[in-house]
């Protein structure tokens, strides 16, 4: 066997124990998070919200007061406040009116098969639904599912860019920092239609609001944004489980601010990777990565937007680079919690331009293929 040879399979084999031992961690500390904290722990926000929206609207906005309709166990000072535009309303209402586990199984089941779907759709393995990060939304209720399932289900759609611009629009309602580059990649692809469909469709959403809780809900919103940046800034708990630039170097005793000068890279990365129409676990890869290089707040739990890509590096095992994947898949692993684990996956692309030896057959790989 050749030197080339045993050198692959050493680190196929250093791959494989890495990622297998990163697991077990991740899984060991989700187990520590069921038992101190209460199911849908951010799905309560939206709950709350929902039924503000329903009795006391005035009050969307006030922090305390989502709160207090939360009933939260963990004390005064965890402050948990609606901080979603009003446009989401449409969308967790329906939820609310449920009693509140019944509305979070609903919630979770119904915005996770929307992400399987979606994932799925854009050839990423089923085995992506075993990824802590997926398993924490599952447990936290959190906003991934549904913004994955729109954004992705979009992409994939390119022969109906009616649906794919009312899915794009609806996510833009919901969580509009996690689509400042998408319209950037669609005009790349020449996707003008989905693009129109995606401003109408935000349009009359968003009127909608405006004309069932009256215009001025907007403007608490925007006034009530700083406040909640204020309260992330200055949570050292949450800065150091954040998924960004702006989160690690804020933690680190930086200003966030420099974390702006990745912007240029971040749209650069997101027009040439759609405009030279790459595979599609690239293009997820530059959009949401690029999206959470600049964003000042966002969580782990956003690494589900970068699951299905990394998922799909990893079942390339007749890749001669597969040795390569999967060490940075169990970096990515390692990190899954903390900022780190954003630059691993954004690694995956370009491990593909080192020259590697042809690789061998290792039947246990065969998990992994798609």
């Amino acid at each position: 066997m050749q030197l080339s040879r045993i050198v692959w399979m050493a680190l196929a084999v250093l791959a494989l124990g890495l990622m297998a031992y990163a697991m077990w961690e991740d899984y060991q500390d989700l187990l520590v998070l069921v038992r101190v904290q209460i199911l849908g722990a951010d799905y309560s926000c939206f709950w709350a919200g929902a039924k503000t929206a329903l009795s006391q609207p005035h009050l969307l906005y006030d922090f305390i007061h989502n709160t207090d309709v939360q009933g939260w166990p963990l004390g005064p000072r965890d402050i948990r406040p609606y901080i979603y535009p009003p446009s989401a309303l449409f969308v967790f209402i329906p939820f609310a009116v449920f009693p509140y586990y019944v509305g979070l199984a609903l919630w979770v089941a119904v915005t996770g098969a929307l992400y399987m779907w979606a994932t799925l759709k854009v050839g990423a393995p089923w085995w992506v639904a075993l990824s802590p990060c997926v398993l924490l939304v599952v447990d936290c209720g959190q906003m991934p599912f549904i913004m994955g399932g729109l954004v992705i289900g979009a992409l994939a759609l390119k022969d109906r860019p009616n649906l794919a611009g009312v899915m794009l629009g609806l996510a833009a309602c919901l969580k509009p920092q996690f689509v400042l580059l998408a319209p950037l990649a669609f005009l790349a692809e020449g996707r003008i239609r989905t693009l129109m469909v995606a401003g109408l469709t935000g349009m009359v959403v968003c009127s909608a609001s405006a004309m069932i809780w009256g215009p001025g809900i907007w403007f608490d919103w925007l006034a009530a944004l700083p406040r909640f940046k204020q309260l992330v800034t200055t949570n050292h708990g949450l800065l150091a489980t954040g998924a960004t630039p702006y989160a690690w170097l804020t933690s680190a005793g930086y200003n966030g601010a420099w974390a702006y000068l990745l912007i240029p890279v971040a749209i650069a990365m997101v027009w040439f990777t759609f405009a030279n129409k790459t595979e599609m676990p690239d293009r997820l890869m530059a959009l949401f990565g690029g999206i959470l290089l600049i964003s000042p707040y966002a969580m782990n739990y956003e690494y589900v937007l970068l699951a299905p890509a990394v998922a799909s590096y990893l079942a390339r095992i007749r890749d001669p680079r597969w040795p390569l994947y999967g060490l940075a898949t169990a970096g990515f692993l390692t990190y899954i919690w903390t900022p780190p684990a954003l630059y691993f996956a954004l690694a995956l692309p370009l491990l593909r331009y080192i020259p590697v030896p042809a690789p061998i057959s290792i039947r246990e790989l065969s998990f992994f293929k798609s």
